[in-house]
């Protein structure tokens, strides 16, 4: 069976308390939990610091970083669990750009 990488758009928000040199280590766990099971990035935007529409927690603001990704489907489920047991991502939201 071949693994087929598919086109995805991550965007995840992390805690404001991060500086610069903190999101890009953030973005850097993330990318290697993307390419540890055979995906790659295709590129990296950040938004930088921006006000939530609503508090999250305690969070009234924060990073929004967007990745474009390719990754095989199967292995979404372990990213957005990764994503989902860091303390430093917030919220995020991974989806296939060609669904919107």
């Amino acid at each position: 069976m071949t693994n087929v990488l598919r086109d995805y758009e991550l965007v995840f928000i992390a805690v404001p308390q991060l500086d610069e040199q903190g999101v890009a280590t953030l973005t850097e766990r993330v990318s290697g939990w993307i390419t540890a099971v055979g995906g790659a990035i295709a590129g990296t935007n950040v938004w930088g610091r921006r006000a939530l529409a609503y508090a999250i927690g305690k969070h009234k603001d924060g990073t929004y970083v967007q990745l474009d990704i390719q990754l095989d489907p199967s292995a979404t489920r372990e990213l957005e669990r990764n994503l989902r047991i860091d303390e430093q991502v917030i919220r995020h939201l991974l989806v296939r750009p060609d669904e919107q």
